[in-house]
């Protein structure tokens, strides 16, 4: 299951500092570390939508604790066999729970520099870039595609994007709003919206 929370902008500054019980430590201190506001909340609200998964899915009601794969891909210490991703970007988290290995990334879609475009992109997905009607979606798209599979694998920033085709990753399941992408690579899952009221309940 897919969970999406996107409205990180209407929650209140002290939202993170709400949260701290429902926090493991581990988190509760990464997070604080985080500079803005919009990040601290973004970030909790993320491992917020995974204890809410948690407890739907596996009746698990617990602040889980992580463990660390070798290159830094995040693991339940407690329950190894069930997998789960997390990401945001400015004001939507996403957080996907699944019994098979998958890796999710959530991006909005912004201009797009040139340089940065050059550095994520093969060649012939450049000239497709170049040509497209609408670049920044392109280029989101593209951005989410492989940030997914990076994080399905566990190599993260350990691989230059542009290294990585699109045309050469299966398994890809893309949710698309108005404002932003988010793709799973993994299994194809449901997608479910949280409300601010589903998270009150935890």
């Amino acid at each position: 299951m897919l969970y999406i929370f996107d409205e990180i902008d209407k929650l209140e500054e002290s939202y993170f500092e709400s949260k701290k019980s429902l926090l493991s430590e581990e988190r509760y201190a990464k997070i604080q570390r985080l500079r803005s506001t919009q990040h601290k909340n973004a970030s909790a609200t993320a491992y917020l939508l995974l204890r809410y998964a948690l407890s739907e899915i596996y009746n698990i009601n617990e602040a889980v604790e992580f463990a660390y794969a070798d290159k830094g891909k995040p693991l339940l210490k407690s329950y190894p066999h069930i997998h789960f991703n997390l990401s945001h970007s400015k004001d939507v988290a996403a957080c996907a729970v699944s019994n098979n290995e998958l890796g999710v990334d959530v991006q909005y879609i912004t201009n797009v520099k040139d340089a940065l475009a050059k550095r994520v992109l093969t060649d012939n997905e450049y000239v497709d870039f170049k040509k497209s009607l609408s670049p920044e979606e392109f280029f989101c798209e593209v951005w989410t595609i492989k940030e997914s599979y990076l994080k399905k694998t566990g190599q993260g920033i350990t691989t230059e994007l542009r290294d990585i085709s699109v045309d050469s990753i299966s398994d890809i399941m893309i949710y698309r709003s108005e404002s932003y992408f988010c793709c799973v690579n993994g299994p194809h899952m449901k997608v479910k919206h949280i409300r601010r009221e589903d998270i009150e309940q935890l």
